[in-house]
């Protein structure tokens, strides 16, 4: 089984990956105080920018998820002379009490110094800060998007940085990831593996991703290489790619209607943050809910009313 990576495609990713790579630098070298990279979900977002610090023998800090003002404020203030990673942070945008900690301590200094001081004061305290690090945002969400006068500041104290490989360009990185004989699999059989997860990919019209190479078709063939499975690396792999297409059965009438809107507003979220076409996510949507377009463009609606979608 034969694909040789596209040196075409690998070198557009490549010069890619350069760029974000020097934003991350200018950051690890004080020459700016953060960056905010989105892009396509699977992308290996969060692969490139801990390989770069790591390679730069950077420490940093990374939160995961939600992360509440105060949770953020104390991350700083445990890490205030470190690179913070916020990784999947499109929460942290909705919370004003959030925004104006990050803009205190991605600001710049009258006096050039690198030392940002950010105040935080409650009914019975007042908390100070002194943060002289930086701050990698990492989020499937464009910035811009954000409908918030805030985020306009915010956008100014930052790199921006949009990450949206072609399907090409990532079929070249799994590639060229296999070639590296990821988590210990003979670099042949990871080519094996990653050439049938594309063409798996390419069969279902799914979109790939680095994530679904390293995540799961890789333990899918290091579990049947062990011998600690029933079925062929190439069943568990098909199934793997199959979940991305085939809708989650759900039965409504166990949820209350709030339960049933919370769903469907997370399942929008999900929908647009994978999706760019229109019509691309009104069939996901339909697939997964059986409700008409009209349902979908009203939740959408709610959540830009709320700021927690951009337009």
């Amino acid at each position: 089984m034969l694909m040789p990576t596209d040196p075409s495609a690998l070198s557009r990713l490549h010069r890619r990956q350069s760029l974000i790579r020097d934003r991350i630098r200018a950051v690890v070298h004080q020459e700016s105080n953060g960056v905010y990279l989105n892009g396509r979900p699977g992308s290996s977002k969060t692969y490139l920018v801990r390989t770069t610090l790591e390679s730069l023998g950077q420490r940093y800090a990374y939160s995961n998820g939600h992360i509440t003002p105060n949770g953020l404020l104390d991350l700083i203030d445990e890490n205030p002379q470190s690179v913070i990673v916020l990784d999947d942070v499109s929460s942290i945008f909705t919370q004003p009490k959030a925004l104006q900690i990050l803009l205190a301590a991605l600001g710049t200094t009258h006096d050039g110094s690198r030392i940002r001081t950010i105040r935080h004061k409650t009914a019975t305290s007042d908390h100070v800060t002194h943060f002289e690090g930086g701050i990698i945002a990492i989020s499937n969400v464009q910035l811009a998007s954000h409908s918030n006068a805030v985020l306009a500041a915010l956008q100014d104290r930052v790199h921006v940085m949009s990450f949206e490989p072609s399907d090409e360009e990532v079929e070249a990185a799994i590639l060229e990831i296999a070639e590296s004989s990821p988590r210990g699999v003979d670099a042949a059989e990871a080519v094996n593996v990653a050439v049938f997860l594309i063409s798996q990919c390419q069969r279902l019209g799914i979109r790939p991703s680095v994530r679904l190479y390293v995540d799961k078709a890789i333990p899918d063939y290091r579990l049947w290489h062990a011998g600690n499975s029933e079925s062929d690396w190439r069943d568990l792999i098909s199934s793997s790619v199959r979940q991305l297409v085939i809708p989650q059965e759900r039965d409504l009438r166990d949820l209350t209607r709030k339960d049933e809107i919370a769903a469907e507003r997370n399942l929008v979220m999900d929908i647009c943050a994978t999706y760019c076409s229109p019509a691309d996510r009104i069939a996901v949507w339909r697939q997964q809910t059986g409700k008409a377009q009209s349902s979908f463009y009203r939740r959408l609606q709610e959540l830009q009313n709320e700021g927690l979608l951009g337009a």
